[in-house]
């Protein structure tokens, strides 16, 4: 679906982004160079994944603190803030796609993956329902962007985004400080818990 954005003839089209729970899963044989996972397989592709989410993330966070400051600019034309929210929906519905793919393989995903999936897909959620309407606030203000709630919504997709870079990073910290333990544990000959 596409939103057109108009204005004294010009045409910008901006891609309305998709809500995750309206994306079907991704076949993972459709994917160039897929195989079948292995148990032991999953948790490496699904760090890869969650790293994949956290760098759109910080992705739509830039994007939107540009934005944040035009929209704050009453001598900033309405398309070049239709490019950088059409950059934003771009990121977003990449992340969404991420999002698909780890819930798919979910259930043999590490606990901490399943804990991140679990955390972040509702904020995923939220930063495209945002996005969905900063786009709207935009097309239906075109020219005067700065009268509508578009300030807050960008606010709002950069505060989200930065929720879910935050998280992601966080459980990624979390992975190779277990990591860095079990080594420590090798190195050291330790067992168990000691």
């Amino acid at each position: 679906m596409r939103i057109n954005l108009l204005s004294k003839g010009v045409l910008l089209a901006a891609t309305l982004c998709v809500a995750p729970a309206a994306l079907p899963a991704s076949p993972r044989a459709s994917q160039p160079g897929a195989t079948e996972p292995s148990k032991g397989a999953m948790p490496i592709n699904a760090s890869n994944l969650l790293r994949q989410v956290q760098m759109d993330a910080l992705s739509v966070q830039d994007s939107a603190d540009q934005l944040r400051l035009r929209v704050g600019d009453p001598s900033s034309d309405w398309e070049s803030e239709g490019d950088l929210l059409e950059r934003v929906c771009d990121r977003v519905n990449e992340m969404d796609k991420l999002l698909s793919q780890l819930r798919e393989n979910q259930a043999e995903a590490s606990p901490w993956q399943q804990k991140a999936i679990e955390r972040i897909a509702p904020s995923v959620l939220n930063l495209t329902d945002t996005t969905q309407a900063a786009m709207v606030s935009l097309n239906n203000n075109q020219g005067h962007p700065y009268f509508s709630n578009l300030p807050g919504l960008t606010r709002d997709i950069y505060d989200r985004a930065s929720q879910i870079a935050r998280a992601t990073g966080d459980f990624e910290r979390y992975a190779n400080a277990r990591h860095e333990v079990r080594q420590l544990k090798q190195t050291l000959g330790l067992k168990g818990n000691s």
